[in-house]
Formats: C-alpha cells, structure tokens, sequence
C-alpha cells in the first residue's frame, strides 16, 4: 500500500510534484484562438501570473470606464446641441411669420408711417431669420458629426435599450392593476387575454407570472363553485322538471374542470335526456364530457336534429347533421 501525503501548501505541492506524473494521454488537435500561456508549478509563478491578470483586469476595467465617461460627455453635448437647434428653429419659424405679418402690413397699410415701421419690421425680422437659420445650419453640422462617433452610436443604443424596457415594465405594471381590477368584476378572461398578452412582451417579469397564476386560480376555483352549484340545481330539478334541468347543464363550459365533476355532470345530464321522452332519440359523444341528443328530423329522414348538446356550443339545439357524419351514434338507451 503506498504512503499517503498531506499537502499543507503549493510549496509542498511543488516538491510532490513528480509524485503524480503520468504518461501524457493522446489528445485532439482543435484551433483556438489564442493558447494560455504555460506555467510551471511553483508558487511564485502562479502567484505572478494572477497578479498580472488582476491588473490587466483592473486596467481594462480603468479603461472602459474611461471611454464611457467620454461617451457621457459627447452625449451630454449632443443633448446640448439638440435643445439648441430647437431653440433656432423656433427663432427661424417666429421670425418667418413677423416677416410675412409686416408685408401684409406694408401691403395693405393705410397710413405712411405705418408702411415705413412694417418696412422697418421685415428688415429686421429678416435679419433674425438669416442669423437663426445660419446658426442652425452650423447646430446640424456638429450633430452630424457627433453622430458618426460609434462611441456615441453605442451608448445612444444602450439608452433606447433601457428607455424601452422602462417603458415595457410600466406598461406590464398597467396592465397587472387593470386585470386585478378585471378579476374583481369577475371578468377573468379578459383579465387573463391582457395579461397573456403583457407576458409576451416581458417573458422574464416575475409580477406578471404571479399574477396571471393568482388570477387563473381564481377563475378556476369561482368557475367550480358554479359548476357544482348548477348541478345540485339540476339534480333537484331533474325529475319534475327535466327539460329546465337539461337547458342548466346543456349551458355550462366544462373545460378544465376536475374529471369527477364533469362526470357527474355528464351524467346527471343523459339522465335528465332519458326524463324527456324523446322518441327515436340518439346520443352521439365526441368525447368526454362532450355529448348531444338528437333526434330525426321531421324534413329530411337521413339528418337529425339536435335536442340538446353538453360541451359543444356550436351545437345549438334544432341544428342538424347528417345520420352518416355521426358515425358514434347510439340509440338513447332507457
């Protein structure tokens, strides 16, 4: 059995190290960009070689903090020269329309000296708009130029970047109080369509996610509780008054609700059809909790007609279907 070692520090490590050499294992030539480069144990060395990679860092760091602080500078005189075009274009504008107030003035004046002050206006006024419009021609050249920097390009990016996904939370936090709003009035499919839509333009917000849950368990849960409530109405009724009891559960949406549920429901209802005397009746059932009753039409002896349907709202009593397209269908059974 060979002698274990305890290692204290990279000292010792280096001393061990032929201890643990073993025969170099074949290996795949790839292309890298740019190899690391090689170091020997000692401690020294590995000690240096992460000394300079924490100052290379901290240059490169000192560097970019650099130009982004240039950047800030050349936006903040971008931002400068803007307000400062609008300013003159605002000028040229007003000037423009004292020039075009004073000549009608000089057209249509009544008395001399009124003609000779308008004339007097339009000169100046003229002279504020060449002045105005000169000083803007020279805004836009330096805009122009500052625009052509990539340093301001990126960081006007960066900004439209957070600017968007500011304007992206607002409008998800709006529309977070709007469905809570929608719920309390009991509308939950809206609420749940704004919210659904909210969350395709911020996939990764934690409130949306949250709520859109909240809320769809609320639906589901007040959902429930009318269904369950419809169907001990139906029950109660489904003897003396069959048809009342058939139009109940005929008109509830059984999607997503628990499997037990739609079964008793399903079944209340069939019951509630057999109750109705219905002569040369058929059930026909796509599926589970998906039924209708039909019955031939009177019209036409290879179409019947539709008596009352569960779980299909397409299927609106007196609709009629062809005997062959309802390949499933039965004979109501007694």
């Amino acid at each position: 059995m060979s002698q274990s070692i305890v290692l204290r520090d990279l000292a010792e490590l280096a001393r061990y190290q032929d201890e643990f050499a073993s025969d170099p294992e074949p290996t795949i030539a790839t292309q890298v960009a740019m190899p690391p480069p090689a170091l020997d144990n000692q401690p020294d060395q590995l000690v240096q070689a992460i000394l300079r990679s924490a100052s290379e860092l901290q240059r490169l760091s000192e560097r970019d903090r650099a130009a982004r602080r240039e950047a800030e500078t050349v936006l903040e005189q971008h931002r400068r020269l803007k307000d400062e075009a609008g300013r003159y274009l605002q000028i040229d504008r007003d000037a423009r329309e004292v020039v075009d107030g004073a000549l009608k003035v000089v057209a249509t004046a009544f008395l001399p000296r009124s003609q000779a002050e308008a004339d007097q206006l339009v000169a100046t006024a003229s002279a504020v708009a060449t002045v105005a419009a000169n000083r803007l021609k020279g805004i836009e050249a330096e805009l122009a130029e500052l625009e052509e920097r990539e340093d301001l390009s990126r960081l006007l990016a960066i900004e439209r970047t957070e600017r968007e996904a500011r304007q992206r939370e607002e409008q998800a936090l709006a529309a977070i109080e709007r469905a809570k709003a929608l719920a309390s009035e009991h509308k939950y499919n809206e609420a749940l369509r704004l919210l659904g839509s909210a969350s395709k333009l911020n996939p990764n917000m934690p409130g949306l996610a949250s709520c859109h849950d909240t809320i769809r368990r609320q639906a589901h849960a007040v959902k429930t509780l009318e269904v369950e409530r419809a169907l001990a109405e139906a029950r109660r009724l489904h003897r003396r008054e069959p048809g009342q009891a058939v139009e109940i559960l005929g008109g509830l949406d059984l999607s997503g609700m628990p499997s037990v549920l739609v079964r008793d429901v399903y079944g209340c209802w069939l019951q509630s059809c057999r109750r109705l005397g219905l002569v040369e009746a058929v059930h026909y059932s796509p599926g589970t909790g998906k039924g209708a009753m039909l019955v031939p039409d009177s019209g036409c002896d290879s179409r019947l007609k539709v008596v009352s349907a569960i779980g299909l709202p397409s299927w609106t009593p007196g609709r009629t279907f062809a005997v062959r397209a309802l390949k499933g269908a039965r004979p109501l059974a007694a």
